[in-house]
């Protein structure tokens, strides 16, 4: 059984999902950068700093999109 089988086909249970990844991500690459920033790597604090935004774009646009779509289904 593969991973996507197991999980329910519900489309704000998929949304929730990217937000909590991407906020435990973002979180993740918060030490990372600190960490290369404390080893003098600035290669390694750009590539992860770069990857950090992401995710926290990504985790904006959700709690953006959630929002209204949970607003709406109480309606």
């Amino acid at each position: 059984m593969t991973e996507a089988s197991r999980q329910p086909k519900d489309k704000n249970y998929n949304l929730i999902s990217v937000l909590y990844q991407s906020s435990d991500n973002a979180e993740s690459l918060k030490i990372f950068v600190q960490d290369a920033e404390e080893e003098g790597d600035q290669e390694l604090v750009e590539f992860f700093d770069g990857i950090l935004e992401s995710n926290l774009r990504a985790a904006q646009r959700a709690k953006e999109m959630l929002v209204p779509r949970l607003q709406g289904e109480q309606e």
